[in-house]
């Protein structure tokens, strides 16, 4: 993480009340970020992680309602995660559009310590060391447990935004994505990955896929530059992963459970490679698993105010 943890965060402004937007200040005797008129105050988890949600109990029951989510990111099941996300690396990650990987890193780019990147719905996984975590819940290398369509942080006060995976399980997708524009800072970037062809998989919800040119509507339509877009993992992929689905979904498990593994095994070694060919198609959006974009806050220009009337 970051070496600016939440007290330097909310001592430079920047983490504040998702309620009213007011400045916070760690009190060590309570162990609670408080506004200085002290009628709002958020608990912090072991003394490292702010619960700045509105309503914790809603948040609480939220993240609790998804078993699948709850099991895959509790620390007891870290091993399990660590070999799945190794397998998954080589399934997913390693056949993302070169593009793509380019805009990644692109967000973290300069030479300013003070900067503050924003994961939103980040966790269990730190693609990036400099990221702040922000989920719902109190999982593993969560920094953050704030609500996406409520985020903590003041007017202008963040420098990137990265959100992989998040927006197609928001209720009210565009409302987060205004939040991300708010908090942004002129010329600020967020960088995004959302499925377009993907199953239906609950976090525990699942309410919207996105096609690219969806994908990129929805930010521009809130006032983003799109400064680059396209599939990020490719149509081989995206075939691959519904058909599997299909079988752990419909067929009895005495014949799905073997089938699923060996065209899990043959997609991995023999047919998702293709996607590093299929993905330099101008058409690769077309089947795409994931698209992604990398978006500009344009920063807002005053209007001349019209001459008065002699």
């Amino acid at each position: 993480m970051t070496d600016m943890d939440f007290v330097k965060q909310a001592e430079t402004g920047r983490l504040v009340s998702p309620k009213t937007r007011e400045r916070l200040f760690y009190d060590e005797d309570s162990s609670k970020l408080i506004t200085q008129d002290k009628t709002e105050s958020y608990s912090v988890l072991n003394g490292k992680v702010p619960v700045m949600v509105i309503d914790p109990e809603w948040a609480g029951e939220y993240a609790d309602s998804s078993r699948q989510m709850v099991n895959e990111y509790m620390p007891e099941n870290c091993l399990k995660i660590f070999l799945r996300k190794c397998v998954e690396s080589l399934r997913e990650k390693d056949f993302r559009s070169v593009a793509s990987i380019e805009a990644f890193n692109s967000i973290f780019e300069g030479d300013d310590d003070d900067r503050l990147f924003l994961s939103v719905g980040g966790g269990p996984q730190r693609p990036h060391p400099a990221l702040v975590n922000l989920n719902i819940g109190p999982f593993p290398n969560v920094d953050i447990i704030a609500d996406a369509h409520q985020l903590p942080y003041g007017d202008e006060s963040v420098d990137a935004i990265y959100c992989e995976a998040v927006l197609e399980h928001l209720q009210e997708p565009k409302n987060a994505i205004a939040e991300m524009w708010r908090v942004l800072k002129p010329e600020g970037r967020v960088y995004a990955i959302t499925p377009f062809l993907q199953a239906y998989h609950g976090y525990p919800y699942h309410f919207q896929n996105y096609t690219l040119t969806g994908h990129t509507y929805a930010f521009e339509s809130l006032g983003f530059d799109i400064v680059a877009s396209g599939p990020c993992v490719g149509p081989m992929n995206a075939v691959v992963g519904v058909i599997s689905t299909f079988m752990k979904e419909y067929l009895p498990k005495i014949i799905g459970v073997p089938l699923r593994f060996i065209w899990e095994m043959v997609g991995l070694m023999v047919l998702k490679p293709f996607d590093k060919l299929l993905l330099k198609r101008p058409n690769a959006y077309v089947l795409a698993s994931t698209t992604y974009l990398l978006a500009r806050k344009k920063p807002v220009v005053e209007t001349d105010k019209p001459l008065e009337k002699a």
